[in-house]
């Protein structure tokens, strides 16, 4: 279960989960009973708990979720100094792993035997927060621009049914580093926060030349949208928060179509690698000890941090913990809940008239069903 090597003067642990079915939430006790909307936002709250648990595990450990046609898993690495320390915490931290959400059932090993090692060809790209600008108006900004970088964010529905009808070949991976945020950056989110509150509000200015004498001055509308962000962004990466990179991985180009809606479902932008980024961006998928690839310029060295922080919520924005809020996935199969977990249903007649709220639910019919 867990592979144990040196790497220079160190000890590396691999360990992993596969997931070997998706429970069917239409059939699972406090799921059951509503619609399937809410048995995946249900599935997504459970997923933000059980990512914010392996944030726990420390600046040792890496993890990346992996899904795709056919297959959908977790892996983790931990390094440390001494063999008997790493194997030890690589234990405790597998045992956290295992303990997937109620809407999943995991086993242990790699999703792929190859999951830990980096693809040598084919096509990467990285889903990345959007990068909104505006140009400065007021005189007193302080700057020539406003800058944002909302988070990526999705609805349950859309994400989940786009991963799961994924094409053939094409992989998403979810990287996750437990990192702790350094204070002054905290401080840093809170002193962006302000500023743009200011600018946000209705003031006045006073100065020479062009803008001699005092000005009623219009608050920004850009100004107050920023510092809901960065005050939001300052409550929530703080103490520990993860590093965290979307990417897709696929024998060739995607369809633009695809694109497109991958971009929409989490409101942010896929971000191709230049031909001399290549190399660093496949490594990127299995090691965060490499150089930064695809830097903004529009973006300063003191926010760029920004562009891959996340906390559980934001994580379980993207990360492939697949819910079967019908009873139906593509991409994985899916069970009966435990016995002790299963409600007892109704059969489902036709017409207005429902019966557990199967035709209100949007749920497979259970005469004889498949499974």
């Amino acid at each position: 279960m867990i592979e144990l090597a040196r790497r220079g003067f160190g000890w590396e642990a691999r360990f992993g989960a596969r997931f070997a079915s998706a429970v069917d939430l239409s059939e699972l006790a406090g799921y059951s009973e509503r619609l399937p909307d809410a048995r995946r936002a249900g599935a997504r709250r459970e997923s933000a708990a059980y990512l914010g648990a392996l944030g726990q595990a420390g600046p040792d450990c890496e993890f990346a979720l992996h899904g795709g046609p056919g297959w959908s898993g977790i892996t983790g690495v931990l390094r440390g100094p001494y063999r008997e320390g790493v194997e030890r915490e690589a234990e405790r931290v597998l045992e956290r792993v295992l303990a997937v959400p109620e809407h999943l059932v995991a086993e242990p090993g790699l999703p792929e035997p190859d999951a830990l090692e980096p693809p040598r060809a084919g096509w990467v790209a990285e889903l990345r927060r959007r990068r909104l600008v505006a140009q400065a108006t007021r005189p007193d900004a302080g700057t020539r621009y406003y800058l944002a970088m909302p988070p990526l964010e999705s609805e349950p529905r859309v994400w989940d049914e786009l991963v799961d009808r994924l094409p053939e070949g094409v992989r998403l991976v979810v990287g996750l580093r437990p990192v702790r945020v350094e204070h002054g950056f905290t401080a840093r989110l809170r002193s962006y926060a302000d500023r743009y509150a200011v600018l946000a509000a209705p003031g006045e200015f006073s100065g020479g030349g062009v803008y001699r004498g005092r000005r009623v001055l219009a608050g920004e509308p850009f100004a107050a949208d920023a510092a809901a962000l960065f005050r939001d962004a300052a409550e929530r990466y703080a103490g520990w928060a993860f590093r965290s990179r979307v990417s897709l991985v696929a024998p060739g180009r995607l369809a633009p179509a695809l694109v497109s809606a991958l971009e929409q479902a989490v409101r942010g932008v896929l971000v191709e690698p230049a031909p001399q980024d290549r190399a660093a961006a496949l490594r990127a998928l299995t090691s965060w000890d490499g150089p930064a690839w695809g830097v903004d310029p529009a973006v300063p060295p003191a926010l760029a941090p920004l562009r891959e922080l996340a906390d559980a919520v934001d994580a379980a924005q993207v990360a492939w913990l697949p819910s079967a809020a019908t009873g139906v996935l593509r991409s994985l199969p899916v069970t009966p809940p435990p016995p002790g977990r299963r409600t007892a249903r109704g059969v489902v007649f036709e017409g207005p008239v429902t019966v557990a709220g199967d035709l209100v639910g949007g749920d497979k019919h259970r005469w004889g069903a498949p499974r």
